[in-house]
Parts: C-alpha cells; sequence; structure tokens
C-alpha cells in the first residue's frame, strides 16, 4: 500500500490494514507537522514480528538509503501508545537525515556526524540524536493524541431512527 501527500510518498506494508492505515495517517502528520518543506522524501515503512526485527532489543529501526529515501522497520506487536511512539522516534531519525543533522560515516553506523560533531563508538543512551528523537516522540504523542481527539469532535454523527 503506497500513498502519496504533496510529493511526499509513503509505503507501509505487513501487519493488518487497521496498522498499516494507521501508520499511514501518522507519517503523513509528522512530515506536515515536523518537515513542512519537503516534497521528495520516499519512506519504505515494514510492518514486522519483533522476531524479524533486523537489530536486537530494538522494537523499530530507521536507515537512510539515499539522499531522500528512507526505511523503516517497526515492532507490529507493539500496542498503544508504544506503538505510536516508535512510529514517531523513528521518523525522527528520518527527519534528522532528511534536514541534515545526522549522517552516517560508516555502514555500521558506529561512526556519525550529529549537527557538525563527529561521534566514535558514542554509548546508545548518550548518542544526542537518540536522546532527541526519545524527548521529541514523547511530544509528537501528546499532540498526536489532540489531532485526533479534535478530528473526532469534528465528524458530524446523524441519529437515524
Amino acid at each position: 500500500m503506497t500513498k502519496k501527500f504533496v510529493g511526499n510518498i509513503v509505503s507501509v506494508s505487513g501487519g493488518n490494514k487497521k496498522q498499516r492505515t494507521e501508520v499511514f495517517e501518522m507519517a503523513f502528520w509528522y512530515i506536515d507537522r515536523y518537515m513542512s518543506r519537503f516534497r521528495s522524501l520516499e519512506i519504505d515503512i515494514e510492518l514486522v514480528s519483533e522476531k524479524t526485527l533486523d537489530f536486537e532489543d530494538a522494537h523499530g529501526w530507521a536507515d537512510k538509503m539515499d539522499r531522500r529515501k528512507f526505511e523503516i522497520e517497526l515492532n507490529k506487536n507493539l500496542k498503544g501508545d508504544d506503538f505510536i511512539t516508535i512510529v514517531f522516534h523513528e521518523l525522527c531519525h528520518v527527519e534528522q537525515w532528511a534536514k541534515g543533522l545526522l549522517s552516517d560515516l560508516n555502514k555500521k553506523g558506529s561512526i556519525v556526524r550529529w549537527k557538525g560533531h563527529i561521534y566514535e563508538n558514542f554509548p546508545y543512551t548518550k548518542q544526542p540524536w537518540e536522546r532527541q528523537a526519545y524527548r521529541k516522540q514523547e511530544v509528537a504523542l501528546k499532540y498526536w493524541k489532540k489531532y485526533k481527539k479534535s478530528k473526532e469532535n469534528k465528524i458530524l454523527t446523524i441519529d437515524v431512527k
């Protein structure tokens, strides 16, 4: 399933139809809110079981394929806020790469440039790009819930007997 929004392309595979629809909506909402100046992003999102994630002890990961093409893999078994925040966490990494704040300097990701500074074999919990993603996922979650609530309140319902 692939959708295009103002030049940006998001494709979501795996999971069930409800999850794919939800991830589409979250991705386009995030792009509109935090990356609205971008018109040529291509983001492929795959919903997989935790066992098939490419990285151990991770619920998701993102990778930059080229200047405007990105891949995200997410644990489809997460529920509720955990599922929503992992989507936003990985989209934050896409945003960091797209804005030029983050770049991997080797294939392993062990040497990274973040805001002009080089980090080599830096502990995960102290990586500033991860810290930013954890903060932003919570902020995005808060605004996402407000968006969903306001969207529901605008739906006209008619009671037909």
